[in-house]
């Protein structure tokens, strides 16, 4: 039975929630307590992000002040193609400090010393055959991507340190692949550095170019899921420290490939590319200037300048560019116009190395 004392408590009810829900949707509505800028640079000391609030008074990308000894650069100069019966590589995985920036060293699994490991490369059709050795300090393998007998890829046949495996399978299909380790758990074996690239040759060879390759990576220093600088060849920035040299009108082969488990899109500026996807065609089907390339993802891109001076490549993702993942191509050749290393103006103190971001 309903009563005029129910009612008044009903009405009060009523009352209250439209109270409650008006003070909730009040606090919800006021502002964010301001972030002190001094505790957002210290917050994560390893790496260079900046909260995008903050880009209006200091570079939200702070590239550190020492700079990579020219003796630490990786070669992107890829072994030239040969025909040989058999194509004999020998790889010993080492335990240790990899350079990932200037003065920022990490312990790494290793192939033969360096991350990525060496460029392993044969023809179509003719013999692979590659020894590991395990001189680290748990069991490791090398998986080959590409067509194999299943003894030969990688997953099975776990070598103990101190222990030797040799791969023997024939080189086929050609194009571009990885080879990593498959030691579980395979995601750390690779993020800590055992990961490198296989160039098979078609049998016919392709037209001569200059070449280079590039192995697309990142590191995640403090393994909080968040990549603190991403390299090309395994050293962040280490091409805009050391530009790469190429002289007007001359052909360019670049081999490329992504082995971290994010989309890495390369990109050359000023130019466009043909594309080959994965190697695996003698002619491109596409002229771009920009690809996207998944986790094992590879292409050939084929390219040369019209124009002498500086052009960075980088890849389009711009976190990656701005945490170590381009560099520069110095063109040569204009009289007019000389192109140097000296062509790049210097980077002011405390600037981002890609000169282009910040106040």
């Amino acid at each position: 039975m309903i009563t005029p004392r129910t009612d008044r408590w009903a009405i009060l009810s009523l009352v209250l929630l439209i109270a409650l829900a008006t003070i909730a949707a009040w606090y919800g509505a006021r502002p964010a307590a301001p972030v002190r800028a001094d505790a957002a640079r210290t917050a994560h000391p390893v790496s260079h992000h900046r909260p995008p609030t903050l880009g209006s008074d200091t570079f939200q990308y702070v590239y550190p002040e020492k700079r990579l000894a020219s003796d630490q650069v990786y070669n992107p100069v890829p072994p030239p193609p040969t025909s040989q019966p058999v194509h004999e590589y020998e790889l010993m995985v080492q335990d240790v400090e990899h350079e990932v920036a200037p003065g920022i060293r990490v312990p790494s699994w290793t192939f033969n010393g360096s991350v990525p490991g060496p460029i392993i490369r044969g023809r179509e059709g003719e013999l692979m055959r590659i020894k590991l050795i395990n001189k680290g300090s748990v069991p490791h393998t090398i998986h080959f991507h590409g067509i194999h007998p299943a003894e030969m890829d990688g997953v099975f046949e776990m070598v103990p340190p101190g222990g030797s495996y040799t791969y023997e399978f024939n080189a086929r299909p050609y194009g571009v692949f990885p080879y990593h380790c498959h030691s579980m758990p395979a995601s750390q074996h690779i993020h800590n550095g055992l990961y490198g690239m296989m160039i098979i040759d078609p049998k016919q060879g392709r037209p001569p170019m200059k070449e280079l390759a590039m192995v697309m990576s990142a590191f995640d220093l403090d393994r909080d899921g968040d990549a603190d600088f991403y390299a090309w060849n395994g050293k962040a920035f280490q091409y805009a420290d050391h530009p790469i040299e190429l002289q007007k009108g001359e052909p360019v082969r670049m081999y490329v490939l992504n082995m971290f488990e994010e989309m890495m899109a390369p990109h050359i500026h000023g130019n466009m590319f043909d594309l080959i996807r994965s190697g695996t065609a003698l002619k491109s089907a596409e002229l771009t200037d920009v690809v996207s390339l998944g986790i094992a993802e590879r292409a050939i891109l084929e390219f040369k300048y019209d124009h002498p001076g500086p052009f960075m490549f980088q890849c389009h993702f711009s976190e990656h560019m701005e945490l170590g993942l381009m560099g520069w191509f110095v063109v040569k050749g204009d009289a007019t116009r000389k192109a140097s290393s000296s062509a790049l103006p210097p980077v002011p103190k405390g600037a981002p190395h890609h000169r282009g971001a910040g106040k």
